[in-house]
């Protein structure tokens, strides 16, 4: 009886996978795909779901540790793009790695379907972006095609200026699924940073402020300091805060963010 539970269970871990992600966004995506059990170490701002945040940590976006990650025993770490440096030492000692990019929807979708190939997963993957591309199509419009203005947690910066979101990143794309587009019309790509006098050249009809659970900032202070400016966006009280644990996160739950950046712009 010893012998078939022993054979049992070697046999239930064949196949299985001790995975490590590197970022926030493919902790969610690899949770989301049914495999939260897989994962046996996190980066250190993973969050949701709740019980990955309590999940063993390997360091932040710069600060990973090989050691803590070793420690671990991974088969299959998962970073992006960026992070090849540090993935790369994990293969000299015979880990299997991947890398995404998640800049785009396009990028999420594509590191969705990657992920359900890979973890052999290929059902939940496809319910995954056909929720994307539903909130996409059914999200609502704005009537006005208003230029909007997106700035990132450091929306409090103001005389240092602030970053806000350039070209090639999924927020461009989700104010064209709500009928806006982007204040921002300079060329550089991710994410420019913009002192005060560019934001007033910029002269947004609505800014939003997305934050992170982890920014700790007074909304009412914040929107008041915003509100001094001389823009549209302040003249017309469409200075708006969305802090929540998913609209900064390039993951599956950028269905959710489609759905409520447009009802707010709408």
């Amino acid at each position: 009886m010893r012998i078939v539970f022993l054979l049992l269970f070697t046999l239930s871990l064949i196949g299985s996978e001790r995975i490590i992600t590197l970022s926030p966004a493919l902790a969610e995506i690899t949770s989301g795909l049914g495999e939260t059990k897989s994962i046996v170490g996190v980066s250190d701002y993973t969050l949701y779901p709740v019980e990955l945040s309590k999940r063993p940590k390997v360091g932040g976006y710069t600060t990973l540790s090989l050691e803590r990650a070793l420690s671990l025993k991974p088969t299959l770490v998962l970073g992006l793009s960026h992070q090849q440096e540090f993935l790369s030492k994990l293969q000299h000692f015979g880990i299997k790695t991947e890398s995404f990019q998640l800049e785009s929807t396009q990028e999420i979708k594509s590191t969705i379907f990657q992920l359900g190939e890979l973890l052999q997963r290929p059902k939940e993957a496809q319910a995954m972006i056909q929720n994307i591309d539903y909130a996409k199509s059914s999200a609502a419009h704005n009537e006005h095609n208003d230029s909007v203005l997106i700035v990132f947690a450091n929306a409090s910066r103001l005389s240092r200026g602030v970053y806000v979101a350039g070209h090639d990143l999924f927020f461009e794309e989700i104010l064209e699924s709500c009928h806006t587009h982007n204040a921002y019309s300079d060329d550089y790509a991710m994410q420019p940073i913009l002192n005060v006098e560019s934001i007033i050249a910029s002269n947004p009809d609505h800014v939003l402020l997305l934050l992170g659970p982890l920014d700790n900032v007074d909304p009412i202070a914040l929107k008041k300091r915003w509100m001094t400016l001389p823009i549209n966006a302040a003249k017309h009280h469409k200075i708006t805060i969305i802090q929540n644990d998913y609209i900064l996160i390039p993951s599956q739950r950028i269905a959710k963010s489609i759905t409520m950046i447009c009802e707010v712009l709408r």
